[in-house]
């Protein structure tokens, strides 16, 4: 994956990106439900990979928070997510967090599969490990993942192979998949990483996380589920020293 290539395209779909969101409406709302649930209004939040800052607009008025700090990459994404949620936005990838002079917080979230876009298996547990590090003691932070064993998506025979499959030769970079993604009157090459539980849960073990409650919700309707393979996977996490 190219964090350049990743780049061009949020950048390009950022004026469109609230209609382009409103397909997933029912998934969002009940990740952001989660979230909110979670929250007080006396938490301090950082929000990565905040978008266009919509969600985090409605997350901050719904729980009242009053002290936010956004991460957003894309320049063009970051403006409208300044306007949306009126936070400070600095504009670092996510493996980069450490550079980032904005002390602890309550709270972390990285939604809609933001680890997902991080290229590689590497930057993906040196984010978790800023992130690790910017969480108070007792602090939580939630994040979801595209499921690659998703039987609900993918199908129970499919999902069953992958599992197998999995289980008995991993490798990771079946997870990665290639797209064009239509914005406008131009085509971008975009790329995603789709994560088995067994190895977003490695990662974030590595990194310090101690899982509190894992969840799936179904990408079409929001349905909850207890099991990993009914949708994408949503954690509830904590520093393993808690």
């Amino acid at each position: 994956m190219n964090n350049d290539i990743t780049l061009a395209a949020y950048d390009a779909i950022a004026p469109v990106y609230a209609e382009y969101s409103s397909n997933k409406q029912a998934y969002l709302d009940a990740v952001d439900d989660l979230v909110m649930s979670r929250l007080s209004a006396d938490m301090r939040l950082l929000d990565i990979g905040a978008g266009d800052g919509r969600r985090l607009a409605k997350i901050k008025q719904g729980v009242g928070l009053t002290d936010c700090v956004a991460v957003e990459p894309s320049a063009k994404m970051a403006k409208i997510c300044k306007e949306q949620a009126q936070v400070p936005v600095h504009e670092v990838f996510a493996e980069k967090l450490d550079e980032l002079d904005i002390g602890q917080f309550d709270a972390v979230s990285a939604l809609w599969n933001v680890f997902g876009h991080v290229p590689s298996s590497e930057a993906r547990l040196t984010a978790l490990r800023h992130i690790a590090a910017k969480l108070k003691p007792g602090g939580i932070f939630m994040m979801d993942v595209n499921n690659r064993h998703n039987a609900i998506a993918y199908g129970p025979f499919n999902v069953l192979q992958r599992v197998i499959i999995d289980t008995v030769n991993f490798d990771e970079r079946r997870g990665d998949a290639s797209y064009e993604w239509q914005i406008g009157d131009q085509t971008f090459q975009g790329s995603g990483h789709l994560f088995t539980p067994g190895e977003i849960e490695n990662l974030l073990k590595k990194a310090g996380l101690k899982i509190v409650k894992r969840l799936s919700l179904n990408y079409a309707t929001g349905a909850v589920s207890n099991s990993p393979y009914r949708g994408q996977l949503f954690y509830i996490l904590t520093t393993s020293g808690n």
